[in-house]
């Protein structure tokens, strides 16, 4: 995925021989033209996390030293990718993070699932620790998707919701955000689906719930929630949420075997 890969130092406006005293200079230079408080003008809403990301990587001495031969590769004069195993031996922690965020990028999946498997246990912590957020999110996205795409829903789950995490509190959200948002949404439904323990259902449910739902949504969620609680014997509860379901989707489909199994309990009866 090239179209992923940044260009740290075309967004400072340098060349990538520069020092570090340049790096700091540019900086400050782009942050006044970005800034939403030094600025008149609309600016991309991105600009500000792009410019973040540049500075974050290309003033730490290790993560330049990483990125820069990956620029060479990618943005530089040498189009041998095959080169990349090479630049991923240090056996420094940042490097080994940032080897698989590349081979991620550049749709190297094995390689990179490979090289995750073999920092187990605490792969996904050295990658949070040793990643740009921005860099972590898009290794979230990525891992997910190859696992969403493996049919291992549960690991998928797991890295949306790292990404929703890191991403959420932010005022600005990348573009993947909102795609893993509704990716964890439907991943969370689907597994409701599977024979579980009604709590452990309410669970997955709540979780989907805090995630926002448009109006659909939420009449599943209630109508599941029902399904739940009539589990557990708590009809009043089920009735609750039933009646909830249908209040905000009157035609869900299979409410009749339900609304039978909650006679007495509703309110219009």
């Amino acid at each position: 995925m090239r179209e992923q890969f940044h260009d740290h130092y075309l967004v400072l406006g340098l060349d990538p021989g520069c020092s570090a005293d340049d790096v700091r200079s540019a900086f400050r230079k782009r942050l006044l033209e970005v800034h939403p408080d030094k600025t008149v003008h609309p600016i991309d809403p991105d600009a500000m996390r792009t410019l973040l990301d540049a500075f974050e990587v290309l003033s730490d001495p290790d993560s330049r030293e990483s990125y820069d031969r990956v620029w060479q590769l990618i943005a530089g004069k040498n189009p041998d990718l095959s080169a990349i195993p090479h630049v991923t031996e240090s056996e420094r922690p940042a490097a080994r993070a940032r080897s698989i965020l590349f081979l991620l990028l550049e749709e190297r999946n094995e390689e990179a699932l490979e090289r995750f498997q073999e920092l187990e246990p605490g792969a996904r912590i050295l990658l949070r620790d040793h990643l740009t957020s921005g860099e972590f999110v898009d290794a979230c996205f990525l891992l997910g998707e190859i696992e969403e795409n493996r049919k291992n829903f549960k690991g998928a789950l797991e890295w949306y919701e790292d990404l929703i995490r890191v991403e959420q509190p932010r005022t600005q959200k990348r573009p993947c955000y909102s795609e893993a948002r509704e990716r964890a949404q439907r991943l969370l439904l689907r597994r409701t689906k599977m024979p579980i323990d009604p709590r452990v259902g309410l669970e997955f449910l709540r979780r989907a719930e805090l995630l926002g739902l448009d109006r659909a949504g939420r009449a599943e969620v209630a109508k599941k929630r029902a399904i739940c609680y009539l589990e557990m014997e708590m009809k009043v509860e089920a009735a609750r949420h039933f009646q909830e379901s249908i209040r905000l989707q009157p035609r869900t489909k299979g409410i009749d075997r339900l609304r039978a199994a909650l006679e007495g309990y509703l309110e219009d009866e």
